[in-house]
């Protein structure tokens, strides 16, 4: 009775109906695949070569700032006992050690680069969302180190100043009290850095 019915709907009709039947079995192979398998994951390898050296760079850097919050305690303390000579002369090495910073800052701006150019090739979407705010960190770390190196070359001019006997008033202390915080920052943006990094491994 049903093939009866059937083969009594006009030609175009059944054709029609056919062609909604199989593409409303194509959607739902669809959203099957898009919603219930997962997305192969796909990194290019020069995305992961330049993660690697990144993070080592990072590393050195953060490594720097780390060490520079030390000498920058002695130099307060010099400031205090009125030796602008040691502390100028401590400062210029703080200068120095900076320097190599921003070197390696410069470096690290290159690595980001060529992980940012490949960022349209990561898959899921999701592993490039985390890469991205992962670059984002690293940016941010750049940015704190030009300003880590203004304030201590302020320093540097201020107690260049006092060494003249000239009144600069007391800058020291706020100004030792920037660089650790701009220190403290950049170790804060390599550490979020990894963890993203963690993250996007786990994806």
């Amino acid at each position: 009775m049903i093939n009866n019915f059937y083969f009594k709907i006009p030609k175009q009709i059944r054709l029609l109906i056919l062609f909604i039947i199989v593409v409303f079995f194509v959607l739902f192979i669809y959203f099957l695949l898009r919603f219930f398998v997962v997305e192969p994951k796909t990194i290019p390898e020069n995305f992961l070569m330049a993660r690697q050296e990144a993070s080592i760079i990072a590393s050195e850097i953060v490594a720097i700032s780390n060490e520079s919050i030390n000498n920058l305690n002695e130099i307060a303390q010099l400031d205090k006992e009125k030796k602008y000579t040691e502390a100028l002369l401590l400062t210029s090495q703080e200068l120095e050690r900076n320097r190599q910073a921003r070197e390696k800052a410069i470096k690290l701006s290159i690595q980001l680069e060529i992980m940012a150019k490949n960022l349209s090739q990561i898959s899921p979407a999701s592993a490039s969302q985390l890469a991205l705010q992962a670059i984002s960190s690293e940016t941010g770390l750049i940015s704190r180190l030009i300003t880590y190196n203004d304030y201590l070359t302020q320093l540097l001019e201020v107690l260049r100043e006092k060494f003249l006997g000239k009144d600069t008033g007391d800058k020291i202390p706020e100004l030792i009290a920037k660089i650790n915080d701009e220190a403290r920052a950049i170790n804060d943006l390599n550490q979020k850095f990894n963890d993203v990094m963690k993250e996007f491994d786990a994806k």
